[in-house]
């Protein structure tokens, strides 16, 4: 029978129109009719990093059936771990129907880490997680991540006699892989493993980027997974570590090698915070979060509203004695100010410069200037009453305004021709009694 057999009417006349005119064109279309009904799954090619031949039956040490592959290809395969018939040394391998889809070879040297580790969304389900580096590329670090179910898992081993029948958790299961892990060269972690002593290992979830996904803080080593890129860190290469964007529900964590490479993981839950913050510190990595210019920013910004918070409550002070705002020294903390206002007093008093002529005619015109200084001595005294009459108890903004443009009354640059040689005479507590006293003098 022809594949145009199997064909439709109308897609078997099209072919035999164009083999017609072409006859080598219908063994094209053999071909592709061929590919077409191969297995898909035969179809790709199978990534195999010790080029293994097909699994034997004798040369199984041990395997789990159907096992959900995550990582580097989503597949149901099988989990086998056999001696290799070129080498003779144990190989584990991904296969399916015998032929491994995966293949690492030399456990010992090649298994750089593996661990089993929960699954956070699923309570019937564990990861398998490994780092290996594969023959093609000993300086890459790949990837291995499988799921096993739980009861799959309990049942198949439980069934094939390689834990007792009476078991009904996936701990001896766990035990069992560790120990043929040992056997062949490499070994397994079971941090979360309630018979651990010391630090109880955890995980948050955080998102690196838009992808959502699971940071584990484990004994050795912090993982982020399992959307692609997978980030594996041992402790020892962090050297620093800065928290970030802190909110009232949740934080930034920024991680930074000692090579200087930064990995930031962001929605990172408030409540996790007091457990990552213990581990930085059992590891002794270096909190980062507050550096020393930030430090000296905030210490600056301290003092300085500490020295106006002081400058506040002297003025209060003053009020609440009974003072007036003639009273408020109006001298400024400022050396340079102080400076430049001596400066202006003495060119303005003419100390410095003239001449003895000039001295002359400033006597012959004393009377003059008395009455000048007469009339500066009542504008003065008629703002500070007038100031002294606005003025309140209370120490606002506006009252602080007020002391400025007392200030300036007496600003030199506005009224040098006033202030050249005017003593302002102060009336003394004596006097006063004198005049109130009634009793009159000759």
């Amino acid at each position: 029978m022809s594949f145009l057999d199997q064909l439709p009417p109308d897609l078997r006349e099209k072919i035999e129109i164009i083999s017609t005119s072409n006859p080598s064109a219908i063994d094209v279309f053999q071909e592709l009719y061929n590919y077409i009904n191969i297995d898909p799954e035969n179809r790709k090619k199978p990534k195999n990093s010790g080029l293994a031949p097909e699994v034997t039956e004798d040369s199984i040490i041990f395997q789990l059936r159907d096992v959900s592959v995550l990582t580097p290809f989503r597949k149901k395969l099988n989990l086998v771990i056999s001696l290799s018939p070129i080498s003779g040394k144990p190989t584990l391998s991904l296969s399916k129907d015998m032929v491994p889809q995966l293949t690492i070879s030399e456990l010992n040297k090649s298994v750089k880490f593996a661990t089993f580790l929960p699954f956070p969304e699923k309570k019937n389900a564990v990861y398998l997680f490994m780092s290996y580096t594969s023959a093609l590329d000993p300086n890459a670090n790949e990837y291995l991540l499988v799921t096993l179910n739980k009861e799959a898992t309990l049942t198949q081993l439980r069934s094939s006699g390689l834990i007792p029948n009476d078991a009904n958790d996936i701990s001896p299961c766990i035990d069992y892989i560790r120990k043929q892990a040992i056997l062949v060269g490499f070994r397994v972690a079971d941090p979360f493993s309630a018979s651990n002593v010391g630090p109880v290992p955890f995980h948050v979830e955080a998102h690196r980027g838009t992808k959502e996904g699971t940071l584990y803080f484990l004994p050795d080593h912090v993982l982020f997974g399992f959307k692609k890129p997978i980030l594996l860190f041992s402790s020892q290469e962090i050297e620093s570590i800065t928290y970030s964007s802190i909110t009232r529900l949740t934080f930034n964590v920024t991680l930074i090698t000692k090579n200087g490479d930064k990995y930031e993981f962001s929605m990172i839950d408030q409540n996790e915070y007091a457990l990552i913050d213990d581990y930085v510190k059992r590891k002794q990595v270096v909190d980062n979060s507050m550096s020393e210019e930030n430090k000296a920013k905030t210490a600056h910004k301290d003092q300085n509203a500490a020295e106006h918070s002081s400058l506040l409550a002297e003025a209060a002070q003053q009020l609440e004695s009974g003072g007036k705002i003639s009273n408020i020294p109006l001298e400024s903390d400022d050396e340079e100010a102080d400076n430049d206002f001596e400066g202006d007093s003495n060119l303005s008093d003419g100390s410095d410069i003239g001449s003895s002529e000039d001295e002359e005619e400033e006597d012959g015109d004393e009377e003059e200037d008395a009455a000048e200084e007469e009339a500066a001595e009542e504008n003065v005294e008629t703002a500070l009453n007038e100031q002294d009459q606005n003025f309140s108890n209370e120490v606002d903004e506006q009252q602080f305004e007020l002391l400025g443009k007392v200030h300036n009354t007496f600003g030199a640059d506005d009224f040098d021709d006033l202030t050249q040689g005017i003593s302002f005479p102060m009336e003394t507590d004596g006097v006063e009694d004198e005049d109130d006293s009634g009793v009159e003098y000759d």
